[in-house]
């Protein structure tokens, strides 16, 4: 039951009692009838009108951002950083590549063991929603939002707003009764439930809160809240491949074209006022009732008689009570006479018989409800005088007791005084030749600390200058192992490079004396073929060399010889 149904419930209910009496009935007619061409209420309400294109655009729309939210677009982020290798949970390619080109994180590593690193690159791949396109969602969502609550609030406030006044001025001349007032009312109410069940405008309301609810629905999805962690976009935006061509996102596009273009309330407001003035006899008669009920509240507290009112109240409804009682018999000896008239049947007899007994029923157990608490309260006074009586002679009892026992303390505290004063002055004599002792024992173990830790320094010295020395000759056998090993690594490398371009040049020599038979044309198969060539080019610039010293060499050797034949010559 709201509150509109209870005042109008107690308003039957106290015009039942003021109808049937006449003094309340002429009062309230005086009072109606006096300078009633001043009575005025005047009654203001907004009658809104709502354009439904921009309300079935956003429906449109939202069907299109349902499904582009659905599909999730997202790329894949890679975040690499290096980190201690305790830290480390997988191990990929690319922290083998970084590990191969930082040597320097290679801090432990002994023969025959695994390489151990300080710390190793590791790559994690995540999810990254924050496309573009989920960006502009999530921004044409929130213009939506902002775009529908402005306008629905607005329109609600308008619709659901009601505003009433009410002025009378009345001087009124009821028999003996002079009665004078002025009533100005001004009554605003926001929200109201009765305006807002009776809008002419509800089942369009209803729509936009529905279009309302989805918008924020979508925005609380876990895609836009991940997606509103980022910066924001801001127009004008930039139409992707996506927006360009998918048809989800191109819905979406086009309503965040409509609302940007949108520049009107999407409403039309009408204020409608209702004038009462003056008013009609049943109007009259019912704010009289508020008149009559203020000068009967003002005498009662102004007399302060509430109490006697009430003891009225209560004798009243005894008689009523009673009343009802001499009714119901005298109408049960009307029944039995028309039974023994046989005038009604033993049926219907019985009927009212029962109905009256079923009244008599309802009385008997409201008085013995009464009887009852009585009897309780009386059993509860008689218990209280019982526990007062007892509680008397207890505290006589307890009053004495106190008496001896402050008699009985004091000449304990006495007794305790004294024997306290004897045995503090032997304790303190105790206490000062402990003191003494304490002291003398305390500069003794003082003298044999300070011997002691004298020397543990020493000892520590002596430590630390033989752990210095040690960790100078480790550091100098770690030195000298390093530098062996690198030479170690250089022969090594320099070897294994010696073999790779012999290997090679072997190949080169096998396929040059046996030919080609095979395709060398991939990619694969021709690195090898490269790496071959390569290594015989290299050879062969070496021979080169080699061979053009020997044919200088050769071509002296001639000149030589030819020489030497000439001399022979002419010596014959």
């Amino acid at each position: 039951m709201n509150q509109l149904d209870v005042y109008y419930r107690a308003l039957l209910e106290y015009r039942k009692y003021t109808l049937a009496s006449r003094e309340c009935t002429a009062l309230r007619s005086a009072m109606a009838n006096a300078d009633n061409e001043r009575d005025k209420i005047v009654v203001q309400r907004a009658i809104c009108t709502i354009d439904s294109d921009w309300v079935e655009a956003i429906e449109r729309g939202l069907v299109h951002i349902e499904k582009a939210i659905k599909e999730e677009r997202q790329f894949i982020r890679s975040n690499g950083e290096v980190v201690p290798i305790e830290k480390v949970r997988n191990v990929s390619r690319e922290s083998v590549e970084h590990l191969a080109k930082h040597s320097s994180l290679i801090t432990r590593y002994e023969e025959g063991e695994d390489i151990v690193p300080d710390k190793l690159y590791t790559v994690e791949r995540l999810s990254d929603y924050a496309v573009y396109e989920n960006r502009f969602l999530y921004m044409l969502l929130c213009y939506l939002r902002d775009f529908i609550t402005i306008r629905h609030n607005k329109i609600l406030d308008l619709t659901n707003k009601y505003e009433g006044k009410l002025e009378m001025t009345k001087n009124v001349v009821n028999g003996k009764q002079k009665l004078r007032y002025t009533v100005t009312l001004h009554d605003e109410r926001r929200d109201d439930p009765y305006l807002s069940e009776h809008n002419p405008a509800k089942d369009i309301i209803d729509r936009i809160s529905l279009v309302l609810k989805a918008v924020l629905a979508y925005l609380s999805t876990p895609l836009m809240e991940a997606v509103s962690k980022v910066a924001m976009i801001k127009p004008p935006i930039t139409k992707t491949n996506v927006l360009k061509m998918n048809n989800n996102f191109k819905g979406a596009v086009a309503l965040y074209d409509f609302i940007i273009a949108y520049d009107k309330p999407g409403y039309t407001v009408e204020n409608k006022l209702t004038t009462l003035s003056p008013f009609k006899e049943e109007v009259a008669d019912e704010i009289a009732e508020a008149g009559s009920l203020i000068s009967f509240l003002t005498y009662e507290h102004g007399l302060g008689i509430k109490a006697e009112l009430k003891d009225a109240y209560l004798k009243e409804e005894d008689r009523l009570a009673r009343e009802k009682i001499n009714e119901r018999r005298e109408k049960i000896k009307m029944l039995e006479r028309r039974l023994r008239a046989q005038e009604i049947s033993i049926e219907d007899y019985t009927i009212e018989l029962e109905k009256q007994l079923r009244a008599y029923e309802g009385e008997i157990a409201k008085f013995e409800v009464v009887e009852e608490e009585l009897r309780a309260a009386k059993k509860t006074i008689r218990g209280k005088d019982s526990e007062i009586s007892d509680l008397s002679g207890e505290i006589d009892r307890l009053e004495e007791r106190i008496e001896n026992i402050n008699k009985a303390h004091f000449e304990e505290i006495e007794e305790l005084n004294a024997a306290h004063k004897e045995a503090m002055h032997e304790l303190i004599e105790k206490h000062e030749a402990q003191i003494a002792a304490l002291k003398a024992e305390h500069s003794e173990r003082v003298e044999r600390i300070k011997s002691d830790h004298a020397a543990e320094v020493k000892a520590l010295e002596a430590d630390i200058d033989t752990a210095k020395a040690a960790a100078s000759e480790a550091k100098r056998q770690a030195a000298a192992h390093i530098a062996e090993k690198d030479k170690e690594l250089s022969a090594l490398t320099e070897k294994h490079r010696a073999l790779t371009e012999e290997r090679d040049l072997s190949e080169a020599r096998i396929k040059a004396l046996g030919g080609i038979t095979e395709n060398y044309t991939d990619k694969a198969s021709f690195s090898v073929l490269e790496r071959e060539y390569e290594a015989f080019t290299k050879i062969y610039k070496q021979q080169w060399a080699l061979a053009k010293k020997k044919i200088r060499k050769d071509m002296l050797d001639v000149k030589k010889i030819k020489e030497q034949l000439e001399k022979d010559k002419n010596s014959d």
